[in-house]
């Protein structure tokens, strides 16, 4: 059962990272660069990945089990974020630059959830997999502006209590909700556009995460302890005690591989840019990002399709 989980898991993200390769191949031809994708950035967090959330929960069908799915995926997500806190509170402790500790916290925490778990979770569990993940963005995008950025900024920078609520994540999901709760059958005029805007969020992630490994200075990749150690933390000690722990609260089926999905993915793409917008090291934030998403290769597909048998 462990390998027919394996097989169908793997399947999934060999195909999401062929996709990626197409964004590789693109970058290293010159045909879509990373500054041609950075653009390409604000129409995903701000259009295309908020319309595929808002689409999941307005097709979501309303049952007493999906209401109280949501509620457990918020739930597990906060518990993840907090996890992953609270093992950054012993690490990294003897590095007397705030800044270094940070960007190490940031990317121990921060999943890329948007760009690769979401993809994944729609790849292997379908539309059941974006609604219970939506909320794992959700909960992302508070510790995002909150301890995320007071970390990475050598905690100098402020909470913006303001982007909490108001950013295209989040938004996303508190319009989603009522509409999941309401039912409202929209007409096909609305529907099928939303529908069909929705469905580019995955292949057109994926590329930009191509664009992004194809920058990576692959040598620098594998001479650095700390990234090894990162990498460590955010492929496998958080992923699988969040999953032991879940499973132990009664959490099974879909909802516990998307949350498996979730706490499996490598470090957040916007490690890099939030290390530049706050004056840290952003080639660390790259390296870090870019690292942890070669080893998710191998990483992921066996702790998820262990999530299936447990």
């Amino acid at each position: 059962m462990f390998l027919d989980s394996l097989k169908t898991v793997a399947e999934q993200v060999l195909i999401l990272y062929i996709i990626a390769a197409v964004g590789f191949i693109a970058d290293k031809t010159h045909i879509f660069t990373q500054a041609d994708a950075k653009k390409v950035i604000d129409l995903i967090f701000n259009i295309v990945l908020p319309i595929a959330i808002i689409n999941t929960f307005m097709n979501m069908e309303y049952s007493p089990e999906n209401v109280k799915g949501l509620f457990i995926a918020f739930a597990c997500s906060l518990a993840t974020h907090l996890f992953g806190v609270f093992i950054s509170l012993f690490t990294f402790r003897k590095r007397k630059s705030l800044l270094e500790r940070g960007i190490y916290h940031y990317a121990t925490v921060m999943s890329n959830a948007a760009f690769l778990a979401l993809p994944l979770a729609q790849s292997v569990i379908g539309d059941k997999g974006v609604f219970y993940c939506a909320a794992y963005v959700g909960v992302f995008n508070i510790f995002a502006f909150t301890y995320g950025i007071y970390e990475i900024s050598g905690r100098k920078a402020k909470m913006n209590v303001k982007k909490i609520i108001i950013n295209p994540g989040t938004v996303s999901v508190i319009i989603g909700i009522p509409l999941f709760l309401l039912q409202l059958d929209f007409p096909k005029v609305i529907s099928y556009p939303m529908e069909v805007v929705g469905n580019i969020n995955s292949p057109l992630a994926m590329i930009i995460f191509g664009t992004f490994l194809a920058n990576s200075k692959f040598k620098r990749l594998f001479t650095k302890k700390e990234l090894y150690f990162v990498s460590f933390l955010k492929l496998i000690v958080i992923p699988l005690v969040m999953m032991c722990v879940f499973r132990l609260c009664g959490v099974t089926g879909d909802l516990l591989a998307a949350m498996t999905i979730s706490a499996a993915a490598p470090t957040a793409t916007n490690t890099a840019m939030y290390a530049a917008k706050y004056e840290n090291d952003a080639s660390l934030g790259s390296e870090l990002a870019a690292q942890s998403a070669v080893f998710s290769i191998v990483t992921m597909a066996p702790i998820v399709a262990l999530a299936y048998i447990m």
